[in-house]
Formats: C-alpha cells, structure tokens, sequence
C-alpha cells in the first residue's frame, strides 16, 4: 500500500518517477559524494538535477537531505563541463511537505545560491505526467464495448463484477483494484457479452477513486481502447494514439508515466486487434495472432516489473491459455480471472437496480449483456399491451441487436453480414453432432465463403476470430489446438439457425447448405421453429411458400431433420388446411406438443424417429395426431396409456414412460380440490411441464369436460394475479408462460397437489 509504505519502497517509485522525468544521461542514482549516499543525481546536456526522496516529516530530517543536495550540486557544477549548465535541487517528501520542512530547504538553497525545492511526491508525479488532467479527458471518452451497447432510456445498472481465479477463488473489484495498484498483473477473459469491459470500466473507476482519495500518491489508471490500436508495433505509438482518441495533448508525459510505473494500464479487447494476414490454415492464424499482438506484448513486457496490468478479453480469440500468455507477453504465473454468467443473487440486484417491478419468464438468459439487451427500453416487455413478448420475438430482436453492436466494432461489415455469419455458422455447427458446436476454423471459413461469395479480407478474418457469440470449448475431450469454439448460448445458437432456416425456406435454391441432405439428426427446439416463422412472417412470405419448400424437399427423398423443422415452421404459422402427406424418417426431436390445430403435423407420418417428450395433453381429436411407425418416444405427456383413440396413430412403437394417472389431466379432475382448483393445476401442469415453454390460450381448456371449461378465464385471471404465470400477447392467439422465480414452487405442488390452495 502507498499510504504506508517503506522507506525503499518509496525510494525506488521515486527514482523512477525522476528518471522518467529526465530520460537521463551519465549519472543516475544512488551515488555517493563524501562518504554519504545521495538518491539520484542526472548531468543532462543542459541541465543539473539532484534529489533526495524521505518518508519522514521532521525538520532535522530535512536540513540533512537538502545539505547533502546543496553539496552534491556545488561539487557538479564546479565541472568545466557543467560551468553552464542550469542547476536544480529537490528534496522529495511522501506526503505534503511542512512549513518547517520548506523552511529548512529555502535555507540550504539561499546558501547555495541555486534553486532546491522541497516537493511532495504527488507534485513530482505532476511533473512527470497531469493525471487529473488525463482522467479527465479519459472519463469522456467511450469504454470498450460499452460503447457499443444500444442506447437506452433506462437508468444505468451497476453490478458488482464477480472474478473467478483458476481454482474457483472469487475476488470483488475493490479487491482486484487494490491489487493492480500493488503491481498485481491479471489476465481478465470471459465469454461473449459476460461484461468485460464493464468490468475493466469498473476497475477504472475503483482506481480512479482511490488515486484522487491518496492524494495522487497511488498509481493512476490508464484504460486503453486496444481496437484503436490495430497495426501499431510500438509501446510509444500505442500510447501515442490513445492520448489522441481521448484528446490527451502530452502523450510524450504519458509514456514517461508508464516507464515509472506511475500508472496502472487497463488494456481492454486484445481480441479486437485486426490481424494484417491470414493463409487460412490453423497453424498460421497462431503466427497471425503473434504479429497482430506485436505492440501490446512490448507494452506489457517493457513496463516496470512492480506495475499493475490488467489485460481483457474473449479467451477463445487464442487456442488455448497458454498461447494467450505467451502471445501477451505475461508470465507464466499471471493470475488468470475469469468472468462468468450472472449468478442468481446478482439478476435479482440487477432487476432491483434496473427498477424492475415486473416478474420475468423463466427462459431469461443469465449472461449480462443478453439481460440488459432484453430488459432495454421495454426489449421484453410491451408496457403498452402490459404483456411480455415471447421468447421467440425477445430472442430475434436480441439478435439483432448483437450483430448490431458487433457492427460498430469494424469499418464495413454490415449488421446483415454478421447475422447471417452467424446464422450459417449456427447451422454448420450442427453437422458436428451438436447445435452448440464444436465450431472449427475449416465452418467458419466455410460459412464466410457462403455467405459473402469471396474469402475472408482482413476485417473479415478478425469477425471469424471474435464472432460473437462463440467461446472456447471448456469439454475435455475437445482440442483446444485445434482453434475450436462453441456457441456460449444453446437458445442463442436457435435463434441463429431459425434465421437461416428462414432464410433456406424462403427461397430454397440449390447453393444453400440447407438443401443439401441433412448430416445431422436432430430437429431443432421449438425457440428455432418459432423463431424461423417469425422471420418468415416478417418478410411478408406465406405458409404456403413454406410448404411448396418442403414439398419439394420430399419430392428430392429427403425426410429428413430439415424437413421436420420446414413442416413443424409451417404448423406453427397455422394453415386452414393441407392436403399432402409428409414422411418423415430417422430424426430425433427433443419436444413435440401436439394440439387439434396442428394441420400440418397431422398430415406427418413419422417413421424409425426418436421423440424424447410427446405431448398429448391438448389433443382431443384423433384427426389433430400424426402416425408414429417404429418409432421410440422417451416420455408421453398427459397419458397413463395410449388412449384408444389414437391407439392406430402408434404402430409398433416403444413407449419408454407415461404420466402418472395424477399428471394427466383426468387424474387432476378426480382429486379432491374445488374445480377451480383442478383447473389451475391442469394450467400450471401444461406450463410449466417443459422448461421456458408456453402454451396458448385454446389449448389450456383442451382435455376439460366442457361443462367447466367456461371457468377458464377466470382461473387464467387469477393465477395471472397470484404470479403464477403471465400473459403474452403474440400472433393470432395470447400465449401463457411460466415465471422465472416461480418454477421450482410450482414443480412441487404438481409434485403434492392435494395441498395447493386456490381459489377466486
């Protein structure tokens, strides 16, 4: 700490504060002169410093040093060669200096008949490089990538940051600040969108505090954008430009303060430095990265060994952690803090601070950035119809705000272009075996060709490097080596591939990836089919488009995972009537809600698929139910058994689970509970039976005597009331979803039904 520091302590940041003053010639310091050491003497072409640095506050203690500075000088100056040389004394005190401690110094120099002046370190820190000045100009400038983050009307949120050190040890900001300002050196990465800039802002400001609260004796912050730096290969060009971004006009004083180690740096984004070349292969991209990395190693090498370095960035920028090390220049036992996701306690501080009075849908992701994206300016809610957007609609406009701000980080890429990047990407990934990924260099070169016609430039090889929405795979069996990623997000990486899967279905011409055969299995999850219509109904085309794609595919044999999601796409837009059969054939789906308005699914005859999750509970007509032949479905919801009606829609299938006689819904309307009460445990039971799931409103009252079923507004009212669920108003038909702080409650009154107590 410099509030109490040692005596060599301060000594040694003094020196260098002085050599950095001086940028000295011939004589340095310590030096000796009668027998008694003096701390620095420079002998500058044309000029003659001396100084003495103490802890002390006496006047004794005073009178001694400036003797020692007073002799020194005499003796230099009396050199032929210094005969013309200006000739200035300094007695440097740790805190203010006393009266009685100018005073003794005014003495000595009036005997010497020169200038010796009795300064504190604050003062010599000033003359060395303004900070407040700086800081200043620092506060109004933009902070990385929160810079970049659309614009709100909210008021800001600030959540304390969390840092995991590589055993799981959490530290907080003024933790991590107070170390930066001891010389602590700290390599901060996290994921897309996990704040890290947020939080490089935050140790600016906790340090920027404590600087101004030490009176200056402590070490001032220096954050620098390093996007502002692309091709710079010096230490002196990097901060040469960051003091023109921010409008700093000595950028000669701010290179002084960083070779005295007056100042902490906090170097932002060392995945946002674009490369100058790219041959292609995974070997090379490493040399790339070497090169790009150039300037910023240099800063980090070169800077004294006692100051602080907080370097951030997307770890998955680098193939592994010990290529990130070695490429930054830090050593080999720098303290790696990683940011994670939003822990439970810090979404609720952030909805409190937000001034959320609203609940939230249990689908809301946990990463920062997402949240604020979706929070934003009413993102998620619409205070005009006093209703929550679906998941679908939240996550597009999501999206779309994403590859916005990843946008603005470079000079020509288009929004456009990054979405479909993405999207493609997302449906590439899922050629793996996964949706998430593993992503390597040979998708994501494969998936820029596509997209853009042409390989990757420069800018275009820096957004394959940071895409967003990617990290580096944290699976075991997965080689790091290999420049592999993941998407961070598997809803994220759905929404991707429905925007391509829109893309394909809107015109579904031979040069997509998507009408090709299909290499993968796995249908995607209701968020991609909803988020695929959304598109489609956006762009203004018709479910009779979609069906003509699908059709077509059919037509080709291809009964495939693409042909589930095209048919399940146009369900979802509801057509009036269909007259093809379809045939599906080998796909594994993970949810399937059937309901009597499923039109075009009824038409579907699935064969040899596997279907994890099969909902009947809002089926009352065997018309409304595909055929399922050689088919293994894991768990038939709302059924203890096959009902006769539908028993020839299910040929030689094996049914691995049903609902208990209680989950079903005529196993609710035997229990002794008013009806009121049987009917709002049917509700919550069709809610909340899959996570991040809505039901819409017609299919609520499916499965009830049609006696009672007049009572479902009314109970749907109630529990609106009680916050057991909300309304969203989306497309032709309200939808009903669960909430977030509600879902582990309801699981266990589903769980215990007999204890619920509802009533209106």
């Amino acid at each position: 700490m410099y509030d109490d520091e040692t005596g060599p302590q301060f000594e040694k940041r003094a020196l260098a504060a002085a050599k950095a003053i001086h940028d000295p010639m011939g004589i340095q310091g310590p030096v000796m002169h009668r027998g008694r050491e003096i701390d620095a003497a420079f002998e500058l072409d044309d000029a003659l410093h001396v100084y003495e640095f103490t802890t002390r506050r006496d006047k004794a203690k005073a009178t001694q040093d400036a003797s020692k500075v007073r002799e020194l000088l005499v003796a230099l100056h009396a050199k032929p060669e210094n005969a013309y040389k200006s000739v200035t004394g300094w007695v440097v005190t740790r805190d203010e200096p006393t009266a009685e401690q100018k005073g003794a110094v005014k003495k000595e120099s009036d005997q010497a008949k020169f200038p010796i002046h009795a300064i504190s370190m604050a003062t010599l820190s000033r003359r060395l490089c303004d900070s407040e000045s700086y800081i200043q100009c620092r506060d109004r400038a933009p902070f990385g990538s929160t810079s970049y983050i659309a614009k709100s009307t909210s008021p800001t949120v600030n959540v304390e940051t969390i840092f995991s050190g590589p055993k799981g040890e959490e530290r907080g900001t003024k933790d991590l600040a107070k170390s930066l300002t001891s010389g602590g050196r700290h390599l901060v990465v996290g994921d897309f969108g996990v704040g890290k800039s947020h939080a490089l802002r935050q140790l600016y400001m906790e340090m920027r505090k404590s600087h101004f609260r030490n009176n200056k004796l402590t070490p001032f912050p220096v954050h620098i954008n390093l996007r502002d730096c692309a091709g710079l290969k010096t230490p002196a060009e990097i901060l040469r430009r960051h003091s023109e971004e921010v409008g700093f006009s000595s950028d000669r004083a701010l290179t002084s303060a960083w070779r005295a180690g007056a100042c902490v740096l906090l170097l932002d984004g060392f995945d946002e430095i674009v490369p100058t070349r790219w041959m292609g292969s995974a070997a090379d991209v490493k040399q790339v990265r070497y090169q790009a990395l150039s300037g910023v190693r240099r800063l980090i090498e070169e800077a004294p060994e006692d100051a602080g370095i907080a370097v951030c960035g997307r770890a998955h920028f680098f193939s592994s952690t010990k290529e990130m090390i070695d490429v930054l220049g830090l050593a080999d036992d720098c303290s790696v803090q990683t940011i994670h996701d939003f822990t439970t306690e810090q979404i609720g501080s952030y909805l409190t601070k937000a001034g959320i009075t609203w609940s939230v849908p249990e689908w809301l992701p946990t990463r920062p950035l997402l949240i604020g994206y979706l929070l934003a300016d009413g993102a998620m809610y619409d205070v005009a119809s006093d209703s929550l957007v679906d998941q679908a609609t939240a996550w597009r406009d999501l999206f779309e705000l994403i590859c916005k701000r990843e946008a603005k980080m470079f000079t020509a890429v288009r929004p456009e272009k990054i979405k479909n990047l993405v999207s493609r990407v997302a449906t590439l990934a899922r050629s793996t075996g996964d949706e998430t990924g593993p992503v390597d260099m040979k998708i994501l070169s494969q998936a820029f060709r596509e997209v853009n016609g042409l390989e990757p430039d420069e800018e275009g090889i820096q957004l394959l490097l940071r895409l967003p929405g990617l990290a580096n795979p944290t699976v075991a069996s997965l080689d790091p080596e290999k420049e592999q990623r993941v998407f961070v997000d598997r809803d994220l990486a759905d929404t991707a591939y429905g925007e391509d899967l829109a893309s394909y279905l809107e015109q579904p011409h031979e040069g997509h990836t998507l009408a090709q055969n299909s290499s993968w299995v796995v249908s995607s999850t209701d968020l991609g089919i909803g988020v695929a219509a959304q598109s489609l109904d956006a762009r203004g085309v018709s479910v009779g488009t979609v069906i003509g794609a699908a059709r077509r595919r059919q037509d080709k044999h291809q009964y495939d995972a693409v042909l589930a999601d095209s048919l399940r796409v146009a369900d979802y837009l509801a057509p009036d009537t269909v007259h093809q059969s379809f045939i599906i054939e080998g796909v594994m789906i993970e949810s399937l809600t059937l309901s009597d308005s499923s039109t075009v699914l009824s038409k579907v005859s699935f064969h040899d698929s596997v279907i994890h999750r099969l909902d009947i509970s809002s089926l009352e007509d065997e018309r409304g139910c595909p055929v399922f032949r050689s088919c293994l479905i894991g768990f038939l919801d709302g059924a203890e058994s096959i009902p006769s009606s539908l028993a020839g829609k299910f040929i030689d299938c094996e049914i691995e689970g049903f609902a208990a006689l209680s989950q079903t819904t005529a196993g609710i309307m035997q229990l002794k509970q008013s009806v009121d009460a049987k009917i709002a445990l049917t509700i919550l039971k069709k809610i909340y039976s899959q996570r991040g799931s809505g039901r819409k409103e017609s299919g609520l009252s499916r499965g009830l005597d049609p006696a009672i079923r007049g009572r479902v507004p009314a109970v749907l009212s109630e529990l609106q009331s009680q916050g057991w669920i909300h309304r969203i108003v989306a497309g032709r038909e309200p939808v009903y979803v669960g909430l977030k702080e509600r879902r582990a409650q309801a699981l266990k009154v589903l769980e215990d039904p007999n204890r619920f107590a509802f009533e209106i």
